[in-house]
């Protein structure tokens, strides 16, 4: 097999941010896979949106008879929606069970044998970063060598689930070709008439955030494209497709103080004028001001916090390694400085008290954001806080599409499911109709907000209905 078709493709499911938005974000990670492998050997690579397209069964058939590929890839990152990827996996068998069936992302990344175990019809699951250890399977695949030697999949063999080693972490992400945007089909992503992109300009965490499983996914050394890398794309997207606003994915964007000043720098000398947004964490923003001011100047417009609650003990449960004045503070320079600002909070972290969930809705008012995420606070797979659950006896439903932010899946001492769910209604209601809030929206002209208050309003009740 010399010449290797590959479909890398994100099954049909439900997605929140979707309904509630209106936009889907294009799947950055299989497009950074397809580029990639267009680097090596004579493969042919095809990427199909399934989630966008709304796709059917029929559909996705149709797909597979016109592309007939040897490879199929498929997206297993989001834990809800995992039961998609299966149904996608079964297609491809029925449709030609000689194909390699591969998945990859966060969910499958920790529950490698469990999705095999769980879904026969998936011959290999992709642990971590995929872009060197899809090579390394493909040139195994193309030479019939056999999979033993090829780092960071979980595979059969015979009757045997077997667990390879890990695939070292990409060290220099600028040696990455830029995401195979005409394979995605950029222009479809666009909100209307309005050209925006996403980018991920960096990898690694070095936190230890109980809810969060980023580093033991793109490990805990922090990894940074440099600013020239960064603009080049940024240039290339704004020439080749028009865009005009663009949201930095980062977990950790401005972990780097001196990356963030030589970037804003860049983009002012080359005169590149968009709109953008990214992430900060609190204690960074509070630490470094400045930063505000460059950010700013740069063309960014809003800053997204996760500032999680308002309460110290909890902050502190989580390790999340910031204080409650980190927060205050960082919000309070970004407003100064004229930038909009995001925050997200979780609420029923085992042990939190209603008080202290009440302490963290205070917060999200006083600090008046433009926009406040609240969530449930879910053990994903891979998590410090899903392995404590299992061990303690917490975890009340095996059924993962209930692990959707939106449902509580821990039953621990203290509040109980209906009242965390009570209570983020009441979160949701009492910073949404704040009379303030709605008129600074309503003066502003921002109409879409009440246009997203009015669909998370209905799916919230639509799913209240269950409680």
């Amino acid at each position: 097999m010399n010449h290797v078709r590959v479909l890398l493709t994100v099954p049909h499911s439900k997605c929140d941010i979707k309904d509630s938005l209106g936009v889907h974000p294009p799947p950055l990670g299989l497009g950074y896979i397809a580029s990639y492998i267009r680097t090596f050997g004579d493969h042919e690579v095809m990427i199909y949106d399934a989630l966008l397209a709304r796709s059917t069964d029929e559909d996705f058939y149709r797909v597979l008879e016109s592309f007939s590929p040897n490879v199929v890839g498929i997206s297993g990152t989001a834990t809800p929606s995992i039961y998609d990827t299966y149904h996608a996996a079964r297609l491809m068998k029925r449709f030609d069970s000689g194909t390699y069936v591969v998945v990859g992302g966060a969910h499958v990344t920790f529950e490698d044998t469990n999705a095999l175990a769980e879904c026969p019809e998936i011959d290999i699951v992709v642990r971590g970063e995929g872009e060197t250890i899809m090579e390394a399977l493909l040139r195994a695949i193309e030479t019939k060598q056999g999979l033993s030697d090829v780092r960071g999949i979980t595979y059969r063999r015979n009757s045997q689930i077997v667990r390879n080693p890990d695939m070292p972490h990409i060290k220099d992400l600028d040696s990455l070709p830029f995401p195979a945007y005409d394979l995605l089909g950029l222009k479809q992503y666009f909100a209307g008439s309005f050209p925006w992109a996403t980018m991920i300009t960096s990898r690694g965490c070095p936190y230890k955030c109980v809810f969060c499983s980023s580093s033991r996914i793109v490990g805990k050394r922090w990894r940074g494209r440099s600013p020239a890398n960064v603009v080049e794309e940024i240039e290339m997207l704004e020439h080749e497709y028009g865009v005009r606003e663009i949201e930095f994915l980062d977990d950790l964007f401005t972990f780097d103080k001196e990356r963030v000043r030589e970037f804003c720098k860049l983009l002012n000398a080359k005169g590149t004028r968009f709109g953008w947004t990214c992430s900060t964490r609190a204690d960074i923003m509070s630490r470094y001001p400045d930063m505000a001011r460059w950010l700013r100047a740069a063309g960014c417009h809003t800053v997204y916090i996760g500032a999680e609650s308002g309460s110290q003990r909890i902050l502190n449960i989580m390790k999340k390694g910031i204080l409650v004045d980190d927060i205050v503070k960082s919000v309070g320079i970004l407003k100064k400085e004229g930038l909009g600002v995001i925050l997200s909070f979780v609420i029923g972290t085992p042990s939190e008290t209603r008080q202290e969930i009440d302490e963290t809705i205070d917060l999200a008012c006083r600090l008046d954001p433009d926009l406040a995420q609240f969530t449930v606070c879910t053990p994903y797979p891979g998590t410090p806080l899903f392995d404590e659950a299992r061990r303690n006896g917490w975890l009340v439903s095996g059924e993962w599409s209930r692990y959707s932010v939106l449902d509580p899946v821990m039953h621990f001492p203290g509040l109980g499911k209906r009242d965390i769910k009570r209570l983020l209604h009441r979160a949701y209601l009492r910073f949404y109709t704040r009379a303030g809030f709605l008129w600074k929206h309503l003066k502003a002209g921002n109409f879409q907000i009440f246009k997203m208050m009015a669909r998370n309003l209905a799916g919230y009740l639509k799913r209240s209905r269950t409680y």
